[in-house]
């Protein structure tokens, strides 16, 4: 643009000599706006006060162009207005102006004291005009004068000291009532506030009941708030329409009693309760040295409020204004991420419990920023309900889903429906059914692969319209979820009249502690069994723990969803979970009635014999707590043959049992028996080890539930099932199962699968080679100390075999690591062992000791935990020159001690140094002077290199060597 250009767009003059940065600095304008259209966040560069009515120094933009059109801009300018500043359209605009990055507008602002001024405002935007990128300029100039000497309506000029009565109110009004305040701001600084007033909807009051009665109304409130004013030795002012602001010593029951009286006068005039006032109140507090500061913070606090029938009276909130402010900016940040494709999907698989199939997923929107960041949805959802804009997301999520679903089907993979959330919104707002119709018309899709999940809070408001609408979804075939069910206060209400085809109910009931915790899981209870009375299938969300899992399945419930099977996922990650068919389940969810049975059938003793009912529960017992001791009070005949001991030595065993565990699991049992009683539900859940007499261990599974206590002690109640064998043989352990006798130097009695094909030689090949002894498989210099160990662990003194090396068919010995148990395998003493492959690990372990021992360098890790940086010693090559062993350098360099030793760097905060000293050598060495702990100095060189590398913490490589 040329500069001659930008001087017609403010004043129609030609200037050549002017660079533009010099025109726009030089040429008279009252106001300038800068104004980030990334963030929404704009601020007040240049201000004349007393002049025009203004905003906060800086906040969202939005907000502020929403408050400027309802109280600074003249209402004939208003539509002119929005269009010119609507962030929305202001870039393009901009692009294709006839004067390329500049705009030029004129309006009409009101000034202080209450009339309005033409104004030309000029936007400047790009970095040919000398701005920075993204950043919008607004120059506001008073072209007042201009425009009446082309009028012919040039008036005398008015002294600025004039004092200015309104004419209705006979209050002051605009400057001749602020600038006598900002004279006395600084005496009013203890206990004084600003309250703006307004009338809810008085633009509609004055079209309804007339001019007569909105002049009427606006006198009498005048004549309230100087009667107040009078009283408190305060000053009122009238601002234009129904804006009214008084000032006078904070006295809550003063201002309680000036509402009242408002809103009486008002009700006495409409019967409407739609017209009331609202107070926004801001302390003088000394914050500021303005007067119209605290005024717009009143005025921005009492806009806030209208619409809100609980809150007629607000205290001006900085927290509350910058969050406001926040909401405003994520508003606009919203719009920008749905054109940019920020705003995505993510799936949660919904699982059949007992296989863990996966029958569906529910969809979720997820918002990731351009730079990777990620906003959750417990950010922007809320704030999209607030105003209104939820619809404009969930359709976007709703055919993004579709368009997936039919990707997925064109790439001839098979589909699990995916639902969809539904708010209160769209159902009131749009024709939700023929929407969903379209939908499935424009990807050619089955109904039965879209579920639509209504959140209950829906339902409340207009039934019949919910009603309605549900109706024709499951006539088309969608399946219709009641999601969050319970939550509200009219679930079994929504039950009765409105027909759903599945329950979403949160497991929130199973996170309640202390006296709600079995009325919680009452009402859990009482929800299944209804819904199974009406035979409606649940699926329950928000599953996190074993316990919750275990608890639910136990009730009937067989779907559930939740951080326990799966978390919610990116659409790549679901299609490579579901991409194996054998994971999931096609024929969706499925209910039989009558399916589960109740365990309470099992009370009626015309059905089931004792000894029926003893063979079903298996071996239990009951157990009382006193004390420090736990005794057995009764037991059954399962449980008798279940612990193989003669009755005289079961009967020595009853009381004190903790005293015949492994001292390592005593104060487990203590923790098993406390959480119980903690846990009413659930009950709690451990193995514990015990010793047979001939002293074997034995591993017991138990299941604790708390029944009670009598004022000496606690009752439980414990199922019981010996897992000694299932600890070592279970196919989901990691390493290599097999079982060996005791003496004849460990022959194998028991060789798993995993053992053969961690070692590569069969069974018969072990027999014949190594004479089916597993010490002849051990290298030679490694089996005296495998049969010390064997003794230490006989003993009891350690668990675990220190890493030897163990005979392969292919590649000579690898390293491996044992954990065995002498245990008692029907009657014979033996050893059980699982041994794991540490090869990889080893081998790197005697690598890095040798260079350890060999290298005449240290080499340090520097990872990232957190915010700090922290040391790991990997080799001290200089261990001997320096006198520090490892684990004191590695000590010395995280304490910050070490840089305490380096010359120059005695005063220099440790994390500090840390960051600045690695960043400063990255690819070079610099040397260093250290004053070491014995009194030597040495010089080092030390050079870093920065790792490339996500799958470890480790950021740097720091390599010492001496300085020779």
């Amino acid at each position: 643009m040329r500069k001659q250009d930008i001087w017609k767009l403010i004043a129609g003059e030609d200037t050549e000599d002017l660079s533009v940065a010099e025109i726009l600095n030089r040429t008279s304008y009252d106001e300038l706006f800068e104004i980030d259209l990334k963030t929404d966040h704009y601020r007040i560069l240049n201000h004349v006060d007393d002049k025009y009515l203004a905003a906060t120094r800086e906040g969202s933009f939005r907000q502020l162009h929403a408050f400027a059109l309802d109280h600074y801009v003249h209402p004939e300018d208003a539509a002119a207005y929005y269009d010119f500043l609507n962030l929305d359209t202001v870039p393009r605009r901009l692009r294709e102006s006839g004067f390329p990055g500049a705009l030029a507008g004129s309006f009409r602002f009101r000034t202080v004291d209450g009339g309005w001024v033409w104004t030309r405002q000029l936007l400047i935007d790009g970095p040919e005009l000398g701005k920075p990128e993204g950043l919008v300029y607004c120059y506001v100039y008073d072209t007042q004068r201009q425009v009446q000497r082309i009028e012919g309506t040039d008036p005398a000029p008015v002294r600025s000291d004039e004092v200015r009565r309104e004419e209705i109110t006979g209050l002051p009004e605009g400057v001749a009532f602020f600038r006598p305040i900002q004279r006395r701001l600084s005496e009013l600084t203890h206990g004084w506030c600003v309250i703006d007033i307004d009338i809810e909807h008085y633009k509609l009051f004055l079209e309804w009941h007339g001019l007569a009665a909105a002049q009427y109304l606006l006198v009498q409130i005048a004549e309230i708030l100087r009667k107040t004013a009078d009283a408190m030795g305060g000053m009122p002012g009238y601002l234009g329409q129904d804006q009214f602001c008084l000032v006078i010593p904070y006295d809550w029951d003063q201002i309680e009693a000036m509402y009242e009286e408002m809103r009486t006068l008002i009700s006495s005039v409409s019967a409407i309760e739609g017209f009331a006032p609202v107070f926004g109140i801001a302390m003088i507090d000394g914050s500021s040295s303005q007067i119209m500061e605290y005024y717009n913070h009143a005025a921005l606090t009492a806009e806030e409020i209208k619409g809100d029938v609980y809150t007629r009276i607000r205290f001006y909130d900085a927290e509350l204004h910058r969050k406001n402010s926040m909401e405003y900016r994520l508003l606009y940040e919203f719009q920008s991420a749905m054109k940019n494709g920020e705003i995505t999907f993510w799936l949660q698989p919904q699982c059949r419990v007992s296989n863990r199939k996966i029958v569906g997923a529910e969809s979720l929107a997820r918002w990731t920023r351009s730079d990777g960041t990620m906003i959750p949805p417990t950010e922007f959802v809320p704030i999209l309900e607030k105003y209104k804009l939820i619809t404009e997301l969930d359709t976007f999520i709703w055919e993004s889903v579709c368009r997936w679903l039919r990707s997925w089907i064109d790439r001839g993979r098979t589909p699990v429906p995916v639902s969809v959330n539904v708010s209160q919104i769209d159902i009131f707002s749009m024709d939700l059914p023929a929407f969903f119709l379209q939908l499935l018309e424009r990807y050619d899709l089955p109904a039965k692969y879209l579920k639509i999940e209504i959140t209950e809070s829906a339902y409340v408001d207009d039934t019949g319209s919910v009603r309605q609408a549900v109706s024709r979804l499951r006539k088309h075939g969608f399946m219709v979820m009641m999601d969050d069910f319970g939550s509200g206060y009219s679930s079994l209400n929504m039950l009765r009249s409105i027909a759903v085809d599945v329950i979403k109910l949160d497991a929130q009931f199973l996170r309640i502690n202390g006296e709600d915790e079995q009325k919680g899981i009452n009402i859990l209870e009482s929800v299944v069994n209804m819904t199974r009375n009406l035979a409606t299938p649940i699926i329950v969300e928000g599953v996190e723990t074993m316990d919750q899992v275990r608890f639910l399945s136990e009730m009937g419930c067989r779907y559930m969803q939740g951080y326990y099977f799966h978390k919610a996922m990116s659409v790549e990650r679901f299609e490579a979970l579901i991409s194996d068919e054998s994971a999931i389940e096609t024929g969706g969810i499925v209910f039989k009635a009558n399916q589960q049975l109740q365990v309470r059938e099992f009370l009626d003793r015309n059905i089931y014999s004792d000894v029926m009912l003893n063979n079903i529960l298996g071996p239990v017992a009951f157990y009382y707590w006193h004390g420090e001791d736990v005794d057995i009070i009764r037991y059954n005949e399962q449980f008798y043959r279940m612990v193989g001991l003669d009755a005289p030595e079961l009967q020595e065993r009853l009381n004190g049992i903790q005293n015949y565990l492994h001292p390592g699991d005593r104060e487990k049992l203590y923790g098993l028996l406390r959480y119980a009683e903690e846990h009413h539900a659930v009950g709690a859940q451990g193995i514990l080890r015990t010793y047979r007499p001939n002293g074997v261990l034995v591993w017991l599974s138990l299941q604790i539930y708390f029944i009670g206590e009598d004022g000496q002690g606690k009752k439980f109640y414990a199922s019981a099932q010996d897992v000694t064998e299932q600890q070592f043989i279970s196919s989901e352990l990691p390493g290599a199962y097999f079982r060996s006798t005791t003496e004849d130097e460990s022959a194998f009695l028991f060789i798993s699968q995993n053992f053969i094909q961690l070692t590569g030689f069969s069974k018969t090949e072990i027999q014949m080679l190594f004479d089916n002894k597993f010490i002849n498989m051990v290298h030679p210099s490694d089996r005296q100390r495998l049969n010390e160990d064997a003794r230490r662990v006989a003993r009891g003194e350690q668990e675990r075999f220190a890493p030897y090396r163990l005979r392969r068919k292919v590649g000579d010995y690898i390293y491996v690591t044992e954990q065995s148990r002498l245990t008692d395998y029907y009657g014979a003493v033996c050893w059980q062992s699982v041994v794991i492959d540490v090869d990889a690990v080893m081998r790197i372990w005697n690598q890095m000791r040798v260079l350890s021992k060999n290298l005449s360098s240290t080499i340090l890790f520097l990872r990232r935990v957190g915010t700090d940086l922290e040391y790991d010693v990997a080799i001290h090559g200089l261990a001997g020159v320096m006198g520090i062993g490892a684990r004191e350098l590695r000590h010395l360099l995280n304490s910050g001690a070490f840089c305490k030793l380096v010359e120059g760097c005695q005063d220099i905060p440790h994390k500090q140094y840390t960051e600045q000293f690695i960043t400063s050598i990255v690819g070079l060495e610099k040397e260093l002077r250290v004053c070491l702990p014995a009194g030597k100095t040495i010089r080092i060189l030390v050079r870093a290199d920065q790792v490339e590398d996500e799958s470890t913490s480790i950021e740097y490589i720091v390599v010492i060597r001496l300085q020779e």
